[in-house]
């Protein structure tokens, strides 16, 4: 019989997934920047599966039909009261069923372990086919999306063919075969040193039989640490240095059984080579939409709304999200605060890329909410095109072809190009690689230099990006270049507008004596518009203890200064 279709739930066809085997489409730096670690130990609910949920977040497939392939089974998971739990049960089976395929033989051993071996493997996949499709019959009514509808066919053709019928029925004839070979009996002759001369099989039992002989009794052997028939007392071969006897007893065996033994590894050959490797392949599959539904699940119960976007096309360059929260923060907090509601504690903000505005230039205050408004866009990109719900109410978005970002560090400068000499090799690689699906975040770049430096660096960046057409956001304290965003949109042709974007300023009345101009509020929302004049570095340093009027306080305090 020849091998069923594959069946994946992870991707919609072997030639997608042999095209992104292997590859990685996210940044080293967006690595650190999103972090992806942190999303990689949360959807890991059993620690093996973390390796492998990695790269198949790395991967990015940007497939428009494998993303919505990927979301429809993730519905199910979601939704399917119970269905993630009867699969769990079943993960330690195609675990050890992907172990023991990895070598369909034992190295260098003989026949008989070798079918032995085989024997294990095919129970294995006997058992792991019709556990799945127990579980998906189980569900079958409630199940939506194509990709367990498909699995459930592929072992529903699995069960009928002829060849699994066959090997149900002939198995466990296999396997008594085997099993009645689990005791010999050996006679060694001594020569006239009492030396091993030969040694024959005298006896094949199914099991040892326990008996105390009157050889034993006559020697005056202790009943108490016999175990087994015979004169001397029981010694485990497994302890002592037997490579000789092994191997001549196995060889002394399949000669013995020739006749039986040869037949049943014919016989397994039909069997072995058929789809043991697709079944097994699906553990990590599995114990990736168990891991993402959890999160799913743990993240609405706190209170944080996770949709199922609509999958637009790539060339569109759009990301709609209504409600749009940061996945990382919202963790923390959970994580920190065990039952906080996160429906009044995290802010959600509403995203909207498409023709009226792709490049987001992104200002407002420190602490403001721009770092955690521009990694949520990230991460939210990256869930999507994983197969995995999304922070917010709604949502539609394209896929894009790779992830790039650039934020800030406080890390020592290189000693041979300095702080802008590396942030401008960085942003140089990103235009390097860059196309107009791909997904652009840079975060106070450019920033180590003196103003007027950052605002022609920083310009001549924004245009590229424009130029290019990508989707992008750029968090900067630079008022004037999120001010000249128009100018710069006639200046230079493309069809990724740049927009400026305000994050979390409310004005405020005075009543401390500054200036009404200079007071705010943080509001952590983000929305378009021209850049605020507001200023928080007074808020800042007060938060720190280092306005003048706190440090003057300090010093009379330790009487550094007269009071």
């Amino acid at each position: 019989m020849a091998n069923a279709e594959r069946v994946s739930l992870l991707w919609l066809s072997e030639d997608l997934k042999e095209q992104y085997r292997d590859v990685v489409h996210i940044s080293p730096s967006a690595i650190t920047d999103l972090g992806i670690d942190r999303i990689v130990q949360e959807l890991s609910f059993h620690y093996s599966y973390s390796d492998f949920i990695r790269q198949h977040l790395l991967q990015l497939c940007a497939d428009s039909g494998t993303i919505s392939y990927r979301l429809d089974i993730m519905e199910d998971f979601c939704s399917v009261s119970g269905l993630g739990d009867d699969f769990e049960k079943l993960l330690p089976v195609l675990h050890k069923l992907g172990t023991y395929n990895h070598s369909k033989y034992m190295k260098n051993a003989e026949p008989l372990r070798n079918i032995a071996w085989q024997l294990e493997i095919l129970g294995l996949y006997v058992e792991c086919v019709s556990g799945l499709n127990r579980i998906l019959t189980e569900y079958k009514s409630e199940i939506r999306s194509e990709g367990l509808q498909r699995l459930l066919r592929f072992t529903e053709q699995l069960m009928e063919g002829d060849s699994f019928q066959a090997l149900v029925e002939e198995l466990p004839d296999f396997q008594n075969k085997l099993q009645s070979m689990s005791s010999v009996t050996i006679r060694i002759d001594l020569d006239y040193e009492f030396k091993p001369a030969d040694a024959v099989i005298v006896a094949l039992e199914s099991k040892t039989v326990k008996k105390r002989p009157l050889v034993s009794r006559l020697l005056g052997l202790k009943s108490g640490e016999e175990s087994y028939e015979g004169v001397s007392l029981h010694q485990p071969v497994r302890k002592l240095s037997h490579t000789p006897l092994d191997a001549g007893m196995s060889k002394i065996l399949v000669e013995l059984f020739n006749d039986s033994i040869i037949p049943i590894g014919n016989a397994l050959k039909k069997y072995i080579d058929l789809n043991t490797r697709i079944v097994a392949d699906l553990e990590a599959e599995l114990g990736f939409y168990i891991g993402a539904s959890r999160l799913t699940h743990r993240m609405n119960a706190a209170g944080l709304k996770m949709c199922k976007p609509e999958t637009a096309a790539p060339d569109e360059r759009i990301c709609r999200l209504e409600g749009m929260a940061d996945l990382i923060l919202s963790i923390g907090l959970t994580r920190q605060y065990p039952g906080m509601d996160l429906s009044h504690s995290i802010v959600a903000n509403d995203v909207e890329f498409g023709p009226d505005g792709r490049i987001f230039l992104l200002t407002g205050p420190n602490q403001g909410g721009k770092t955690t408004y521009t990694r949520a866009i990230g991460i939210a990109q990256l869930l999507f095109q994983a197969g995995i719900f999304v922070p917010g109410r709604s949502g539609a978005i394209s896929p894009v072809d790779r992830i790039f970002t650039h934020f800030s560090e406080e890390e020592k400068p290189n000693i041979n190009n300095g702080r802008l000499g590396e942030e401008s090799k960085r942003i140089s690689i990103i235009f390097g690689e860059a196309t107009r699906t791909s997904l652009i975040l840079l975060n106070e770049s450019l920033s180590s230099t003196s103003h007027a430096d950052s605002m022609h660096l920083a310009r001549d960046v924004v245009k590229g990006m424009r130029v290019l057409g990508c989707r992008a956001v750029y968090a900067t304290h630079l008022l004037e270049l999120a001010a000249g965003v128009e100018r710069i949109n006639e200046e230079v042709e493309g069809d990724s507008k740049l927009i400026s974007m305000v994050a979390g300023v409310e004005r405020l009345g005075s009543g401390d004596g500054r200036p009404a101009a200079a007071k705010g509020k943080r509001t952590y929302l983000v929305n378009p518009g021209p850049p605020s004049e507001l200023s928080f570095a007074r808020d800042i340093a007060e938060l720190y203890g280092i306005s003048f009027e706190q440090i003057v306080s300090s010093l009379k305090e330790r009487k550094a200064i007269d009071p």
